[in-house]
Formats: C-alpha cells, structure tokens, sequence
C-alpha cells in the first residue's frame, strides 16, 4: 500500500515533475537575470566610457604641451567635481591631480578599466569603484581620467541579491507545490491501491470512491470500476460453471462407482472382478479431481478468511513429522526436522496442514529409497516464518519452477507415478491465502521447497493438532 510518508513523496511522479520544473523555472530566471544585468552594466560602462572620452578629447585640444596640460586639468578639477584627474610623469611621479592611485594600476590598464576597493584600497570615501581610461603624451606625460562608478557596485549587488532570493523562491515555492501535488495524487492513488487490495484480498464487490471534482482521477476510477464490474460477472460466471460441473457430475459419479462395486459383487470370474476394479478405481480419480477443483475455489474465493485465527505452526509441524516418520520408515526413508519453538501464524489450521501435508508426501513419494528429507522451521528477517522441506529426489528443472504450479501440471519426464496434477496447485492457492511467498530450489540433489509465512515468535503453547489429512 502506498503511503504519504516523505519517501513516497520525494519518490512520487508528481513530485518529480514539480522538482523539474522548478530546475527549468531557475535556468530560465538565470537566463533573464543574466540578460537583464549585462544589459545594464553595459549601457551604465557606455555612459561613463563616453563621459572619459569626451573629457580627455577636451584636454588634448587645450593642451600643447606639459604646462598646458597641466593647467588644463587644474581647470577641470575646479569645474568638475564628480570627475578625477591625474598627470604622471614618465617615471611615475605624480605632478598635479584630484585622485591618488598607484601608478602601476593605471599601467596595466588597457583601454577602459575599471578599479574597485579590492585592487586599490585608499580610493576615496564613498567612492566604491571609478572607471578610468588614460592617455600618454609626446613628452611622456599620462593623463588619467577616472569617473565615479559607484553605480556598476551597486547594481553587481542589487542584482546578486535579486537573483538568490528569486531562485530561493522559485525552488520553494516549486518545492510546495510539489509536495501539495504529490501528496494530493498519492492521496487519491492510495485510495484505488486500498480498494485494490480488498478486491485481490476476496472483497469482489469492493469499488473505487469517485469524488465530486471529476478530474481526470475520478474518470479513471469510474473506468475501473466498470472493468471491475465486468471482471466480477466473468469470475463469478466462471466459478458457477465449475463449481456446478463438478457438483453436477460427483453425484452420478457416486451412483456409477456404487452401482459398479454392487455389480462387482455379482460378477464371476477373476478376469471380470478386476475389470470392475479398474473401472472404481478411474471413477475414485474423476472423484478426486472434482474434490480438488472444488478445494481450490474455495480457496480461491478467499472465504475462508473468516475462519482465520492464531496457529502455533511449531506443534503442527512437531505432529505431522512424527506422522510422517512412520510412513517413511516404511519405505526405508528418513526424515530428519529442526524446528523452532513457539512459530506462530495467522491462518486457517486445516489448509496450512493440506499444504504442509501436500508437500511433505511428495517429498516422500519421488525420494528414492534409503534418502533422507529434511523439514527445517525458523523465524526469520523479524517478520516470517520460513518452512524448507527438501528431499533427495529427481527433482524438477529450474524452467519448471513456475510451471508446475498450475492446474494439471504434471512433469511425466520425471514423474511416472498416478496423480490429479492438482496438488501444487492448491498449495500455492493456499500459500496465496495467506500472503505466503513460496519458491523452489535444486537440493543437489533433490528438490527444495522453501515457504515464507507472515508469523511471530510466542511462547503460548496452543493445542497439540489433529491427524493430518491426506494430499491430493
């Protein structure tokens, strides 16, 4: 069953889609972002690079020669208060100026460049960067030129600002909005998964709920549920059918096998007396057949889970291995268990003895004689009980595993010995009735059954179990 923990929320389709369009909503913030702010940076560095050239054309065209370049940019200082001047001679000294910066800065400078407190940090008071361009002169005078760009600092900023809270709202708001949406469809998936899960479980009449918004949820479930409607008509028809078949035919079936041990009774003749014993002996196999088709639907049906109650699985394992050790030793076959005290489970006594009993008289039937067959019982991984009953029989291909599960099945390659072909059939229904997961393995050799029953480890003895029925 699915569940709204935040496992299934992060690992939720929905929540997924959510987490990728918030990746895609901050590349394209990014993408805006980075646009918008090089937009500006670049029209703001415009303006204050044409600003320098207009300044430093205006000295040139006043300044002949070092005195006048000297006055010329003494008379700019007067006049222009946001604008900084600097003339260096060749050497580096500086000879008249508003604006002190190491020489060795205005060097490096190719074309427009910018300094900000990091590369020089005796710039100004309130003066967070300039943009400065200079000029050598014939004489070797360098006139530097540097306007005020406080603005490029505080834009660099703004934007550096702007762009983390925009992408840390973006990512928490997509965030939200996928744990809103995840939880709200898993919500409605866990509601179909339940009622699924009732159906499976034997409730046919279970339906999927249908809200009143009528989304696209509401109109799969609505598509569900008429497919279940029709599923329930088709099983039911189907059960009906077999059911009546064999309810039908196992009473002219008694009659036949009665009216023949009475005629039999008549007949004279060895010959004869043994026709007629062949002809019981096929009717008590068609008789058995229908017994065990009508076993497995009932099992099936899961109407027996009413009848579940707690079983203490060790005490029924400990009798039915006593049971069985007579009728191996008959055939000069061993069985050896290690069985765990206080295995309990939950289930129907009757059926986990078929199932066990079914198992356990296969193993003994295909062993060869003088073999040995082990049934082991434990509790394991704090939640099943685990049954493995092995023997040192022909075995049966790994291809087969899956197979010789269904109805009618029988391995004749290896199996040379009467039977309905249904006794597997009805152990993995009844393993299926109680959510128990059974698998084979190669026993090198033989073959290995290994059941894993949902159960608990008490230590409540319960009552010792009666005979074990027969497989069939």
């Amino acid at each position: 069953m699915l569940r709204s923990d935040p496992m299934s929320l992060l690992r939720s389709k929905a929540f997924r889609l959510a987490l990728q369009s918030a990746v895609l909503s901050v590349f394209g913030a990014v993408a805006i972002s980075f646009f918008t702010y090089y937009d500006a940076i670049s029209e703001i560095k415009r303006d204050l690079d044409l600003t320098l050239k207009n300044e430093q054309l205006e000295i040139t065209a006043d300044s002949k020669d070092g005195i006048r370049l000297k006055g010329a940019v003494q008379d700019e200082i007067r006049d222009e208060a946001g604008t900084f001047y600097t003339v260096y001679s060749s050497s580096g000294k500086k000879l008249v100026g508003n604006f002190d910066i190491p020489f060795s800065l205005v060097l490096r400078q190719h074309g427009y460049k910018t300094i900000t407190h990091q590369e020089d940090p005796d710039l100004p008071d309130r003066v967070r960067a300039v943009r400065g361009l200079f000029k050598v002169f014939p004489d070797g005078d360098i006139l530097y030129i540097a306007e005020k760009a406080n603005t490029l600092i505080v834009l660099s900023e703004f934007f550096r600002q702007s762009f983390v809270l925009l992408v840390g709202s973006i990512l928490i708001l997509s965030l939200g909005a996928g744990v809103f949406v995840a939880r709200t469809a898993l919500r409605r998936i866990n509601a179909i998964t339940v009622a699924s899960e009732e159906i499976m479980a034997g409730n046919l009449a279970r339906r999927i709920s249908i809200s009143t918004a009528l989304d696209e949820f509401d109109r799969l479930a609505v598509s569900l549920n008429r497919m279940l409607d029709r599923i329930e008509i088709l099983i039911q028809n189907i059960q009906h059918i077999s059911n009546d078949i064999s309810h039908d035919l196992r009473l002219p079936l008694s009659r036949l096998k009665e009216n023949l041990e009475i005629s039999r009774t008549m007949a004279s003749g060895v010959e004869m007396q043994d026709r007629f014993d062949e002809a019981i002996s096929q009717v008590d196999s068609v008789l058995r057949i229908f017994s065990a088709m009508l076993r497995i639907a009932e099992v099936e049906s899961h109407s027996v889970r009413g009848r579940f109650g707690s079983i203490m699985l060790s005490m029924i394992l400990e009798d039915m291995v006593e049971t069985f050790k007579v009728v191996a030793s008959a055939d000069n076959k061993i069985i050896s268990s290690s069985i765990s005290p206080g295995l309990e489970v939950t289930g129907d006594r009757e059926l986990l003895e078929q199932m066990l009993t079914n198992i356990i008289e296969n193993a003994i039937l295909y062993s060869p004689s003088g073999s040995k067959i082990s049934i082991h019982a434990s509790y394991e991984q704090g939640r099943f009980v685990t049954v493995e009953i092995a023997d040192q029989g022909p075995g049966i291909p790994e291809s087969e595993h899956k197979h010789v599960f269904q109805r009618f099945v029988r391995l004749d390659a290896s199996r040379h010995t009467s039977g309905t072909g249904l006794g597997l059939a009805l152990v993995a229904a009844i393993a299926e009735l109680h959510d128990a997961n059974i698998s084979l393995a190669d026993n090198r050799p033989g073959l290995k059954f290994r059941i894993a029953i949902p159960g608990r480890v008490s230590h409540i003895r319960g009552i010792p179990t009666q005979a074990s029925p027969r497989s069939i």
